[in-house]
């Protein structure tokens, strides 16, 4: 297990949308899903329909630091990447923290969900962050064709909500561009990597955690965060 540290900008800015966006205020019902999750001995699937906002207040900002991690251990530059999606979205903060990070106002960034209660969350989280580059929001179903290739995907839990996609280098291949980042639970990403085709190469695969800065554990519900992912490049 790797051990990393966050960068403090980042810390910074996680605990400032947490002051200005209320939608990263842990409600009553946030904290209920914390602990029926954690009481929970499996993956656990969120009805999104229903759950988008209290999903979003219980975990975008301990999402948003694993994928911080997941960016981090993946060593690569995030400024030098100009098309990128965050597939399957959610409350955006994967495309959020990729945003910060590259600080690149040629960034152009698309958000997928098939859920427009997500689309509108990641509207509003991206709205309030104030990262450099143009964002866009579409409304899609994956893994069915989307209308244009990338320079980088990037897919935080997703997979262990599609399991059919995971065991499928044919639906693989449909949903990734150029390259990929992918975070999700340990036993999903081994199932990627199993199936994945030989056209894709897992160039890095990580796990690491790091200790949540003091003032935000509040926030996160947690001590550390662990991150689980893979970088896949197209040969």
């Amino acid at each position: 297990m790797q051990q990393e540290t966050f960068p403090v900008e980042l810390a910074e800015l996680a605990a400032a949308l947490q002051i200005n966006s209320e939608i990263f205020n842990a409600n009553r019902e946030a904290l209920a899903l914390r602990k029926e999750v954690e009481s929970a001995a499996r993956i656990f699937i969120f009805d999104h329909e229903t759950q988008a906002e209290t999903f979003t207040r219980a975990y975008g900002i301990k999402n948003a630091l694993k994928c911080c991690l997941a960016l981090l251990s993946a060593n690569i530059d995030p400024a030098k990447y100009e098309n990128v999606r965050d597939l399957g979205c959610g409350s955006g903060v994967f495309g959020l923290t990729f945003a910060f990070l590259a600080a690149n106002p040629m960034l152009r960034l698309t958000f997928v969900d098939q859920s427009p209660l997500h689309l509108n969350i990641a509207q509003t989280v991206m709205a309030d962050s104030g990262c450099a580059g143009s964002f866009s929001f579409l409304n899609q179903t994956l893994p069915p064709d989307l209308p244009s290739s990338s320079d980088l995907d990037l897919i935080s839990y997703w997979f262990c909500e599609n399991g059919h996609v995971a065991s499928d280098a044919n639906l693989i291949d449909r949903l990734i561009g150029r390259e990929a980042i992918i975070v999700d639970y340990e036993k999903v990403i081994s199932g990627i990597v199993d199936h994945i085709p030989k056209y894709l190469i897992v160039k890095d695969r990580w796990s690491v955690e790091s200790d949540v800065p003091l003032h935000m554990r509040d926030i996160v519900g947690d001590e550390s965060v662990r991150s689980y992912g893979i970088h896949i490049v197209r040969a």
